[in-house]
C-alpha cells in the first residue's frame, strides 16, 4: 500500500452499525485502524477512556491530525468548508490559522501536499478521487440528471426496487458500472493492489452489481450519505457523525489526550502491547489483503491483548476471512445481531459484517 498518499480521505464502513456492535462505554480502551479517520473520530464521540488509532500508512494519521485540528479551531462554516462539504475559495488561508495545532511531522506533511488541502479534506483520496470521477465523468453518460435524481429521492425501498428495475439498471449502466468496477480498474485507480491478491471466484463485476441490487431492496436511500456521494461527489442532507453540527461541538470539547495515533503495522504493533489492553475493536476490513497464515498470526495477537469480554469488529469485501478454528472456544458471536446490522448497513459494497466477543 502507498505510504506517501491518502488512499482513503473518508470511512467507507457504517458507523452506525459499527456503534451498534461495539457499545463503547467511558472505560472502553479502544483500538481502531486510521484509515480515513471518520470511524475513529465517530468512536471517539462516544466517549471511551482511550483510543488508539493505527495505520501503517502515515498519510491516512496526518489526515486524522488535520480533521481533528479543524474541528478544535475553526467554526462550524469553517469546518464545512475546509472538509469539503461546502464549496470554498478560502481553504489555504484556513489552514494557516490552524496548522501549528498539529505534530510537527503532520504540519511538514501538508505543507508539501497543498493541493490536496484545496481540494477539501473528505475528497482528496485516491479512492474518493476515482469516485468523484465516477459520478462527474461516467455517471452523466448513463443517466441523466433527472434519473439519478430521482433515484436518489426515492422514499422507501418499494420504491427504490421499482426504480432500479424499470429505469435504473439499463443495458448501458451495466456496460459501463462494469468499465468502472472491473478489478484492473479498481487496482489501477482506486483501490490498493494488495487488496486483490486473495481474491477468488466470481468476476468483481458481477458480485458489485448483486451487491448493488441487494443493497436497494434492503436499505432506505434516504440519510444514505455514502450513496449520495458515490452518485454525485456530494453527501446530500445527510451527513457522518463527526461532520454534523453536534458531533463537530463535541469534538472541540474532547480531551486531547484521549486519542493517540500510531503509525505502525497492526501485527506489530499489537505484538508490542500487554496482553488484555484492548476492550473493543475496529478493525475495518484490514484481513482483506492478508493471507490465510497472516490472517490467523493476527487472530492470535488479537486475542492476546483483548480484555475478557471485548468485541471485535471488522468487514469482508472480496476476500472471506475469519478467526481460525482453533481459536473457536475463544470467540462467541451473536449471529441474529450481526444479521440485524448488516441489513441496516449503508455501504452496499461489503459482503459482509462480523463482530465477535473475546471469551477468556
Amino acid at each position: 500500500m502507498n505510504k506517501e498518499s491518502i488512499n482513503y480521505s473518508q470511512c467507507w464502513e457504517d458507523p452506525r452499525i459499527l456503534l451498534e456492535a461495539l457499545v463503547i462505554g467511558k472505560e472502553d480502551c479502544v483500538l481502531s485502524v486510521t484509515s480515513g479517520g471518520d470511524n475513529t473520530l465517530a468512536l471517539l464521540l462516544a466517549g471511551p477512556k482511550k483510543i488508539f488509532s493505527v495505520d501503517l500508512n502515515a498519510a491516512q494519521n496526518h489526515l486524522l491530525e488535520l480533521k481533528r485540528a479543524a474541528a478544535k479551531n475553526l467554526n462550524y462554516e469553517e469546518y464545512l468548508e475546509f472538509l469539503g462539504v461546502q464549496e470554498s475559495a478560502r481553504r489555504m488561508k484556513l489552514f494557516r490559522n490552524i496548522h501549528t495545532d498539529m505534530p510537527s511531522v503532520s504540519q511538514v506533511w501538508w505543507l508539501s501536499h497543498t493541493s490536496l488541502i484545496k481540494q477539501g479534506l473528505v475528497n482528496c483520496g485516491r479512492f474518493e478521487r476515482f469516485t468523484s470521477w465516477f459520478a462527474r465523468y461516467l455517471l452523466p453518460l448513463i443517466h441523466s440528471k433527472k434519473i439519478i435524481s430521482k433515484l436518489l429521492s426515492c422514499r422507501n425501498i418499494d420504491e427504490q426496487k421499482v426504480f432500479y428495475r424499470d429505469w435504473w439498471d439499463t443495458r448501458r449502466w451495466r456496460f459501463f458500472f462494469g468499465l468502472a468496477s472491473n478489478r484492473l480498474t479498481l487496482r489501477r485507480f482506486a483501490r490498493q493492489r494488495g487488496m486483490f491478491v486473495y481474491v477468488e471466484g466470481e468476476t468483481v463485476v458481477d458480485v458489485y452489481r448483486k451487491r448493488l441490487e441487494r443493497h436497494l431492496a434492503l436499505v432506505p436511500i434516504q440519510g444514505n450519505f455514502f450513496l449520495h456521494y458515490s452518485l454525485t461527489g456530494k453527501y446530500g442532507d445527510a451527513l457522518p457523525t463527526y461532520l454534523e453540527e453536534k458531533g463537530y461541538a463535541r469534538l472541540r470539547t474532547a480531551p486531547e489526550s484521549v486519542l493517540s495515533l500510531v503509525t505502525a503495522n497492526l501485527l506489530n504493533y499489537l505484538q508490542s502491547m500487554p496482553a488484555d489492553t484492548f476492550s473493543k475493536f475496529n478493525l475495518s476490513d484490514v484481513f482483506e489483503a492478508l493471507s490465510q497464515t497472516e490472517n490467523d498470526i493476527l487472530w492470535e495477537q488479537i486475542i492476546r491483548t483483548a480484555k475478557p469480554g471485548a468485541i471485535v469488529a471488522y468487514w469482508n469485501n472480496l476476500v472471506p476471512r475469519s478467526y481460525p478454528t482453533h481459536l473457536f472456544p475463544k470467540i462467541n458471536t451473536d449471529d441474529n445481531h450481526i444479521s440485524q446490522l448488516r441489513a441496516k448497513d449503508r455501504v452496499f459494497f461489503y459482503d459482509s459484517f462480523h463482530a465477535h466477543t473475546i471469551l477468556k
